[in-house]
């Protein structure tokens, strides 16, 4: 069985993409399912969350020396696609099941190296390269810049799904309806099936403030089904995992967000009725302890 692949879009920065992908990554690995995310923003904030960052020296920015480890940036640069080469770009965390295709500052060149190689199609090289690997895996996540560019595209080749977090404000907003647009617009313009969008769900939340409330009515009018009913509530301990970059199950298993993204995760109903179950019971033990 061929994993799920879901990007996690927004072209807005700062509405939790990157924590996002790290808590359902770690969820999904806890109920024993094999993940694999790639890190596509050069800020390589989620392989710093997963301790797999390595710092790259300014001669292997400037292409002057190879790099002792190849990663996100280099399976653009090389198009690789065979499985041998893109199993080389995977690291495995600390996080049983959990594994990722890091990213690191030479990703900021990864346009530039796209962009100077005209021969073949600069949309699916991602969808090449995980065609190669998405038979050793159950899902795999991607972690996209807050930007429209080749990388999002490729991305959303790559997919079978879209997902948009949001924050309670316009320009989130704003950044939704281009996510939405640019989706609809390269399933037309291609015609290609396979990616659908998921929903958009509301991150960072106080639930009892008027403008959550208008806000999540006004998507309820526009989205429909589109719009999830989860919201993820404001929790300090996410700003603390991204500090000390830790694993959030392992620093506050029973923490808000651990019980909103599971509830989130359930409603997204991509698990097999196995896992889904797991994760209710385990919720069950985590919401008794938060209350």
């Amino acid at each position: 069985m061929k994993a799920i692949t879901i990007s996690i879009i927004n072209n807005k920065g700062g509405v939790g993409k990157t924590s996002s992908t790290a808590i359902f990554a770690e969820l999904m690995a806890f109920l024993g399912l094999k993940v694999l995310c790639i890190d596509l923003d050069e800020q390589s904030n989620l392989s710093m969350l997963l301790k797999c960052y390595e710092e790259d020296s300014q001669r292997v920015i400037d292409g002057i020396e190879t790099p002792e480890k190849y990663n996100v940036s280099d399976l653009f640069k090389y198009r690789f696609r065979e499985k041998e080469e893109v199993k080389q770009l995977i690291r495995k965390t600390g996080i049983e099941n959990l594994y990722v295709i890091p990213s690191s500052k030479r990703h900021k060149n990864t346009l530039t190296y796209i962009a100077a190689n005209e021969t073949g199609n600069n949309n699916i090289i991602l969808r090449k390269a995980l065609a190669a690997v998405k038979e050793e895996f159950d899902f795999i996540l991607i972690d996209n810049a807050p930007a429209s560019n080749i990388l999002t595209v490729n991305s959303i080749f790559a997919s079978d799904y879209i997902i948009t977090p949001v924050r309670a404000e316009g320009f989130s907003y704003k950044g939704l309806r281009e996510t939405i647009e640019t989706v609809a617009y390269i399933k037309e313009e291609h015609d290609i099936e396979n990616v659908n969008f998921l929903g958009t769900y509301i991150t960072q939340v106080e639930t009892n403030t008027k403008i959550f409330k208008e806000l999540r009515e006004t998507y309820n009018e526009e989205l429909g089904i589109k719009f999830l009913n989860t919201p993820i509530r404001k929790d300090i301990k996410v700003s603390e995992m991204e500090t000390i970059f830790q694993s959030l199950l392992s620093y506050a298993p029973s923490t808000n967000a651990i019980f909103d993204y599971s509830h989130l995760l359930l409603e997204l109903n991509i698990l097999s009725k196995e896992k889904a179950d797991m994760l209710r019971s385990a919720i069950g033990e985590a919401g008794a302890e938060a209350c």
